[in-house]
């Protein structure tokens, strides 16, 4: 009986073990190893494989003494790429060959017919991953077959690739362990085992579900987890994994997280708590293969042996729907309801946009064209560079390298040489689908491109196409796919499922005789080949049908003949997603007229004739209609309009030319400031936007500047002067810059201050420019009560200066209340930065009513305060105690490793509404949803798209996230912290003394308001009081380096651009508040409902909630002192300013409340 046999025949009674660790039992028997075993390079445990083998032995003796089936050699990192690193590469087949021997020693002394032992040879990822360019796949399949080959040869059974990271990693080692088979003539199975990271996902962003598809075409004996987290952590894995996969599943996970005591890594898990979680595993379907890895030993695997040798494991039954995949996702290939959108857009003969950005080798350029596709709704993106007289293996490495990882959409690589797709397939780590095979060349190509469909695990695109030529009939068409269908899966061994048939079509817009039917016949082949074989998919590329034809025209007759073709069972379409009508948009004289030209339904090649006459006798739009009526203008109405529409290239070339005949000083004085007047009152009445606003503040900036050297320089007689900053303590600015820049480009002169303004700064500038007016702005609470003192102190020194106050916190009910009784000066308050510009202009002109908006008060209504009563503590009615307090991984504070993934992940979690909307000031207010939608996707998401590249590309975003655990009592209003070695690792050790007992050791402490009304809720109320309960804080940052460019960006006059700057930023810090927020409730275990990964991207939808200071249920920013105290965030440069608000201004705090009542509530 082979190994496979044997092992498939016992997981059939008994679970297989596989030993633990072997970096701690190494630990254990450092006194044993002599200095001079490590030929100084210690750290290269492979070393002892040759130079203290007795060592080696004695560790596989223990485990097999221990009852383990499988014993795992000391090869792990054996492979050149890794070996190199202490400069013996060339050792790496000897060192495989001698760890495979000395286990095979040892297994042969254990080894009875009744209870055979084998040897697991042990083939770890490296250090580098593919997937993200370290190494490319070619170096790493050689550094694997060297390695492979030195195990065989010393003696193992079975390969093990074990925590595995990248799924092109494992196919890698895959194409290795087969090629060492060949080479040798022997036939190993293989064993697959990857690492899930806390994050939910493997190291390059793929999860459980994930990995099953991109794997169920290769033949290896079993999937599963090792390493990376305990057994705890593991089990919502184990638990998909188990739904989705129908071979042998396997779990040798670590013994718990690990913890640094001392400057070691710590495994709290003991034997028989690690046997309990172990065991539990085969309460799933599949769950073949138990053992252990790091921090497990070999009482451990005695203890797992004992509690679960007389068990029977459940038969795998898990399956999903025939899938493609990126490393990101899968996307099932029969698509409800169909049909599979294939984007077609990523093309160099097809796409002009992307063939230019291809020829100028701008290869990161073409990720914008990928992610256009995205948004429209594509699931597959076809990518085709064959282009003459280029290099087309060349650029297809270098597009398609950053597409497999950038781009969250499967992969169809596209091409006619077989070099070029292999060249694609060594860089997709998913499951893609390739376009395509056929028989036009015989069959030795065709045998090429099946063969590396095989290899790769990839679905393939089969054209009707022989020797003969491209089949035109349905006779035809059926004979050529019968005959691919057989050769494909009988001799190649592909799945029926993974094939997927081109039917072909071609024009009906010739008036070729020839084609005059050929819609009906591609219709009819389909139909038929999915009635014969309704397993393999049916693909199309559309717009073939309407070559040729008026573009306006195509996308009716293209969508009229799609609706058929799905009807008659296509699966999937190569097609330009916005280039589709829906059918409901379609007249039914449109679609009668596309279908008689489709089912050739007139005499004579009429049905074209008609469709040509129909469609072009529509009226185009005029495109010159435009530029007709900006031509009729004089140079006044042109400077005007070019200022509204915010077109500097035009602009400057104007006044230029108009300068010599219309004074400057005219320019500047009338036309502009009128034109800007006009731009204010259409912002006012929501018939313009922000974003366009500033591009116009933008082009009279540039326009002033180009007509300065030709001012007259005499200085007016008077200014009107506004004083300008954000208050002590406020970092923020974007608001205040806003106000400059309006007010500047509506002619007034601004003093800008900058960022925490002290009062004398503000005082000071008023003595030295002589100013009409002092403006503050701030954002947050804190902010209006300094405003509020300062106004306390310029009364207190007799000035009585005009005021103008601003900002997000402010309200006019407390200007009313709060401010105008202590302040005999004027007191604008201004909602906006056009409000400023009222208030100056009533200023300048001598009027101080500060009424900006008529007599009603809008944000409040005057009621009798009422005296409120909150009761005793007592008395008041906790949350729900029945819910479970989590065990987290660790305890204390933990910095996030930031990978490219992970930087990728954040624009993910962008809430682009909120972006669009609130922060770049893009909303639908006066335009239709169509042209809001065109909006949208000419303008915001290019823009967005454009920032996104450039935030990675030039490291403007340095995402820093940090958070943690700390044990807490809750005590009336306050949150008591207890130093982290209080923590707990099992519900059993957590801490219930009394209150009283424990308070004094409290390390830090948060204080909450308490609800006015009823339930008189306080943060400290989702705590227990009488045992110890979890904490989780967070701070997070997008970096500084954002802040320097966007002053950049302000003091070169560039406004629109800051804003758009400003406001991805603040929402790439939110994106990083939610991550971090996900990655904590993926900790402690209650994301049930949401994904168990951090890619599953679920706003507002999951248990407990995140608090940041300074906002309603938790008001107090100085309770930043003590989180900051805790997470020591100042170590990655994140500080406090002197009000507490966090610098960079990007950047955001939180308490994170696991409790299921946890809601966002007023005090």
């Amino acid at each position: 009986m082979s190994v496979k046999a044997y092992l498939l025949d016992t997981i059939t009674r008994r679970p297989v073990i596989i030993d633990g660790a072997m970096g701690t039992q190494l630990q254990e028997r450092a006194d044993k190893i002599p200095e001079s075993a490590w030929e100084g390079m210690e750290g290269c445990n492979e070393l002892l494989n040759v130079t203290c083998p007795e060592v080696m032995g004695s560790i596989f003796h223990a485990y097999l003494t221990a009852g383990a089936d499988l014993i795992t050699t000391n090869t792990f990192g054996s492979f050149r790429w890794v070996l190199d690193e202490y400069g013996i590469g060339h050792r790496s087949y000897e060192l495989s060959r001698a760890g495979a021997a000395v286990c095979k020693a040892e297994c042969d002394k254990f080894s009875t017919p009744d209870h055979p032992r084998f040897v697991l040879g042990s083939i770890g990822p490296g250090t580098k991953l593919p997937s993200l360019g370290h190494i490319h796949y070619d170096e790493m399949f050689q550094g694997y077959v060297e390695c492979c080959l030195g195990l065989i040869d010393g003696g193992a059974d079975i390969f093990l690739l074990e925590t595995c990271q990248d799924p092109l990693q494992i196919k890698a080692a895959l194409h290795a362990c087969e090629a060492a088979n060949t080479e040798r003539g022997t036939d190993l199975p293989i064993m697959v085992s990857v690492t899930i990271e806390l994050a939910g996902t493997m190291l390059i962003g793929t999860d459980a579900q994930t990995i099953a598809a991109i794997m169920e075409p290769f033949d290896i004996l079993s999937l599963g987890f090792n390493c990376g987290t305990g057994p705890e952590q593991y089990a919502k894995h184990v638990k998909t994994l188990s739904a989705v996969w129908g071979k042998p599943i396997s779990v040798h996970a670590n013994a718990g997280l690990p913890q640094n005591r001392g400057g070691y890594s710590f495994y709290p898990m003991g034997p028989d708590e690690f046997a309990d979680r172990q065991c539990g595993f085969l309460e799933y379907e599949g769950v073949s293969f138990l053992g252990g890895c790091c921090g497990t030993t070999p009482q451990h695997i005695r203890a797992l042996v004992n509690k679960v040798s007389t068990l029977k494991p459940k038969k795998p039954i898990g399956s999903q729907p025939n899938a493609l995949a990126s490393l990101f996702g899968t996307v099932p290939l029969m698509q409800e309801p169909a049909p599979l959108l294939v984007g077609e857009r990523s093309n160099a003969t097809g796409s002009k946009a992307f063939r230019e950005l291809l020829l100028a080798e701008d290869y990161e350029g073409t990720l914008s064209v990928a992610q256009e596709q995205v948004r429209a709704g594509a699931h597959v993106l076809d990518l085709s560079v064959g282009f003459a007289g280029r290099d087309e293996t060349k650029d297809m490495n270098a597009v398609m390298a950053l597409y497999a990882q950038k781009i969250n959409l499967p992969m169809m690589p596209d091409s006619t040489q077989t070099p070029a797709l292999e060249a694609a397939l060594k860089l997709i780590g998913g499951k893609p689908i390739i376009n395509s095979v056929n028989l036009e060349d015989g069959i030795e190509k065709f045998d090429k491109v099946c063969a590396l469909a095989k290899k790769f695990g990839a679905t393939l695109v089969c054209l009707t196409i022989d020797e003969t030529g491209m089949a035109k009939t349905k006779e035809r068409k059926l004979e050529v796919a019968e005959r691919i269908y057989t050769l494909a899966t009988q001799k190649h061994g592909i799945n029926p499922e993974d094939l997927v048939f081109d039917l072909l079509t071609f024009t009906v817009g010739s008036g070729d005789e020839e084609y005059r039917d050929a819609a009906i016949q591609t219709i009819e082949a389909i139909r038929e080949l999915r009635t014969r074989h309704p397993e393999v998919g049916a693909i199309l590329g559309l717009s073939n049908i309407s070559f040729g034809l008026h573009k306006d025209a195509r996308p009716y007759l293209n969508s009229v003949f799609l609706h058929h073709c799905i009807e008659a069972g296509l699966t999937s379409v190569i097609i330009n997603v916005k280039h589709i009508i829906p059918m409901a948009k379609i007249s039914d004289e449109d679609k009668k007229i596309c279908e008689d030209l489709l089912f050739d339904r007139l005499s004579d090649g009429a049905a074209l004739f008609n469709f040509i006459n129909h469609f072009d006798s529509r009226e185009a739009i005029d495109t010159a209609a435009e530029d007709e009526a900006y031509l009729a203008m004089s140079d006044e109405e042109k400077i005007a309009k070019l200022l509204m529409d915010g077109d500097k290239e035009r602009m400057l070339p104007l006044v230029e030319e108009v300068r010599h005949h219309i004074a400057p000083e005219r320019i500047v004085n009338e036309i502009l400031i009128d034109a800007m007047k006009v731009v204010g009152e259409l912002f006012g009445s929501g018939q313009m936007q922000l974003p366009f606003v500033l591009q116009s503040a933008e082009t009279m900036k540039a326009t002033v500047d180009a007509l300065n050297p030709y001012l007259p320089k005499q200085e007016k007689t008077t200014e009107t002067v506004l004083v300008l900053g954000t208050v002590k303590g406020d970092v923020h600015d974007v608001g205040k810059n806003l106000v400059d820049i309006i007010l500047t480009n509506n002619g007034f002169k601004v003093i800008n201050l900058g960022i925490k303004v002290e009062l004398e700064s503000f005082v000071e500038a008023v003595k030295n420019s002589n100013a009409s007016a002092i403006g503050m702005s701030g954002l947050l609470v804190k902010s209006t009560q300094v405003m509020k003192e300062n106004l306390e102190a310029l009364a207190a020194s007799g000035i009585e200066i005009p005021i103008l106050l601003g900002g997000a916190a402010l309200t006019r009910s407390f200007i009313d209340d709060f401010c105008r009784p202590i302040y005999k000066g004027p007191i604008f308050y201004c909602k906006d930065a056009f409000d400023g510009v009222t208030a100056m202009g009533r200023i300048e002109a001598g009027n101080f009513d500060t009424d900006l908006h008529g007599n009603a008060r809008d944000e409040w209504e005057e009621n009798i305060k009422e005296t409120v009563i909150i009761p005793p503590f007592a008395e008041i009615k906790m949350p729900s105690r029945d819910v479970r307090i989590p065990t987290p991984p660790f305890w204390g504070r933990r910095v996030m490793s930031i990978t490219p993934q992970m930087m990728n992940l954040a624009f993910e979690w962008v809430n682009h509404k909120i972006l669009f909307k609130q922060r770049w000031g893009y909303n639908s207010k006066g335009l239709t949803k169509e042209a809001y939608d065109k909006q949208l996707n000419d303008v915001v998401w290019p823009a967005y798209e454009r920032l996104k590249s450039q935030f990675v590309n030039e490291g403007l975003f340095d995402p820093k996230v940090i958070y943690g655990y700390w044990p807490c009592r809750s005590d009336d209003t306050t949150l008591l912290v207890f130093d982290e070695g209080e923590g707990w690792n099992n519900e059993s050790e957590r801490n219930r003394e009394p209150l009283e007992s424990v308070i004094g050791r409290a390390a830090h402490q948060f204080t909450f308001p308490r609800q006015r009304k009823a339930p008189h809720r306080a943060l400290s109320d989702f705590f227990h009081r009488e045992s110890h309960d979890l904490l989780a804080l967070t701070c997070v940052s997008a970096g500084s380096r954002l802040s320097v460019y966007e002053k950049e960006l302000y003091d070169a006059g560039k406004y629109s651009e800051y804003y758009l700057v400003h406001g991805l930023g603040v929402e790439l810090a939110e994106a990083l508040a939610e991550i971090a927020h996900k990655q904590i409730r993926l900790d402690l275990g209650i994301s049930d409902n949401e994904g168990s990964t951090l890619a599953d991207v679920q706003m507002n939808k999951y248990q407990g909630s995140r608090y940041s200071f300074g906002y309603p249920a938790c008001p107090d920013l100085e309770l930043n002192v003590p989180l900051f105290d805790l997470l020591k965030p100042q170590e990655l440069g994140i500080t406090l300013s002197e009000t507490f608000q966090i610098v960079p201004e990007q950047s955001t705090s939180a308490l994170v409340v696991y409790h299921p009542n946890a809601t966002y509530y007023n005090i």
